[in-house]
């Protein structure tokens, strides 16, 4: 049997440090390790740790499915149309850290 885990969030956590992507215009919420994210030609989100490069016409293999936690109750990968080109979809996650009341850009790692 598959099990499938959810790594994504629409509600943020109680935590000082939040990494999101704004995918759809909705703010997902990822894994702390989540450096990038991308789309490909199905129109399924991943996330990756390193700059993603492409192979056989994909992204390579380093990446993580973006998996949410759909109407129903059922875990499935976060799947949106293709607007743009698969290529251009890569992008940096939003890494924020809140102390203190106040919200500020994290340091790179």
């Amino acid at each position: 049997m598959l099990t499938v885990t959810p790594t994504a969030v629409l509600e943020g956590k109680s935590t000082n440090l939040e990494v999101f992507a704004v995918i759809e215009g909705k703010k997902v919420y990822l894994p702390p390790e989540a450096k990038y994210v991308m789309q490909d030609r199905r129109g399924l989100w991943f996330y990756c740790t390193r700059k993603p490069r492409t192979s056989e016409g994909d992204w390579t293999p380093n990446k993580t499915s973006i998996c949410c936690h759909m109407d129903g109750g059922f875990v499935r990968v976060l799947k949106t149309e293709t607007r743009v080109p698969w290529l251009d979809t890569c992008q940096r996650t939003i890494r924020m850290v809140s102390r203190d009341g106040d919200r500020r850009p994290a340091d790179e790692e």
